[in-house]
């Protein structure tokens, strides 16, 4: 009896732990932004632009503070950085206080939840969403290829 209960548990903790792949339903994942406002991935997000280190971050950045404010509301986007390997002293003092600046949220990885989206060096991974599903996962590192994407 209790190695059925620590499989079922083990198997839970896999399953929410993994990154996300084409086919594979979102969960409702909770993440904070710069502001340390909670915001929720649910079924109304179509899009996901997931950028894990600062090269990709900087595109991203540039890309959508040369754009309306409301860009990522307007595609039904959000933006998600990875800043779970970064000091802490870095990021409350440096990162932090830079991306309040930004009129755009900013949804930031921590270690509770940075399992759940796949890291390539210098790649925004792209992920496009219907109904919380996971339709297509694109990897690109250009601006012309993120304004392919978002408009």
């Amino acid at each position: 009896m209790i190695k059925k209960f620590l499989f079922t548990v083990l198997l839970g903790l896999s399953a929410i732990a993994s990154s996300l792949t084409i086919d594979s339903e979102v969960p409702a994942i909770k993440i904070k932004d710069q502001f340390e406002k909670e915001h929720t991935i649910d079924a109304n997000v179509k899009t996901i632009l997931f950028a894990s280190d600062k090269g990709t971050s900087d595109i991203l950045k540039d890309y959508l503070l040369s754009k309306d404010a409301d860009i990522l509301t307007k595609n039904n986007a959000i933006y998600v950085a990875d800043i779970s390997g970064m000091p802490s002293l870095i990021s409350k003092f440096v990162a932090l206080p830079k991306m309040k600046k930004y009129p755009f949220s900013v949804l930031l990885l921590d270690d509770t939840n940075k399992d759940n989206f796949s890291k390539e060096e210098g790649k925004i991974i792209v992920y496009t969403l219907d109904n919380s599903k996971v339709t297509n996962i694109a990897k690109i590192s250009t601006k012309e290829e993120l304004e392919a994407i978002i408009k």
